[in-house]
């Protein structure tokens, strides 16, 4: 009987340390991008929370086993097992709850811009861009709040030549933080686009965030292309 309370008592501090802890602990997971992007939401102490969950859980399987083929039960296990249900409460109390998932599209519109503006003032009677110079002006946007394994996803572009329009469509391969440079037959028109976990980015509207670029001057992303945003400089 002293058995059965001993582990009914346990079993229930074990279930509410992992009650209080688990759900941060998965969000905090699931940011981390491991299995494919995901956004970085925002979780505090979310690595103390994963690993607190983690040790409670195999201590508490260990203990559990421990008891079924000993009955003797050394003080430094209780101890152990009491300080890791602590550390669960303190950490929760302490963390609070999970942030809302961060909203990616600023960082995007402001990537297109900046790309567009890029292109712009490399224009010299035709559009042909490289992939790399983009990799500067790119780095000084925030980057959006996409995670992969870890890691934050970074700008970067890829140039599409000879297309008729803006790449509307995520291709094969390309992560979430992919920018669109679609560069016209004649080199005289450009179409920017922006890959977002979900397809390419739209605007609140519905519509394709694109942004147009023509013989040195474009459009703000989902404005009208005949109002240009950034007027070529003379002597660019």
């Amino acid at each position: 009987m002293i058995r059965i309370v001993y582990l009914c008592a346990y079993g229930a501090l074990a279930a509410l340390g992992e009650a209080l802890v688990a759900r941060p602990a998965l969000v905090w997971v699931e940011s981390q991008g491991i299995f494919h992007t995901a956004l970085a939401r925002e979780v505090p102490y979310g690595a103390l929370l994963a690993i607190a969950a983690a040790g409670l859980a195999l201590f508490t399987l260990w203990l559990a086993s421990r008891t079924a083929v000993d009955r003797t039960r050394p003080p430094p296990l209780h101890v152990t097992f009491l300080l890791l249900v602590g550390a669960c409460l303190s950490l929760r109390s302490a963390s609070g709850a999970p942030r809302p998932l961060p909203d990616p599209a600023p960082s995007l519109l402001d990537a297109l811009q900046v790309a567009a503006d890029e292109l712009d003032q490399r224009y010299d009677g035709l559009y042909a861009p490289d992939a790399a110079q983009f990799s500067f002006a790119l780095a000084q946007v925030r980057p959006p709040p996409f995670r992969r394994l870890g890691r934050q996803v970074p700008l970067h572009a890829r140039i599409l030549s000879g297309a008729r329009s803006a790449q509307l469509t995520p291709l094969p391969g390309d992560e979430p933080a992919t920018i669109y440079i679609a560069i016209s037959p004649d080199r005289h028109s450009a179409w920017l686009t922006a890959v977002t976990l979900t397809g390419i980015l739209e605007l609140p509207s519905g519509r394709p965030a694109i942004a147009e670029a023509h013989a040195g001057s474009h459009s703000a992303p989902g404005a009208d292309p005949a109002l240009p945003s950034y007027p070529r400089q003379s002597g660019k």
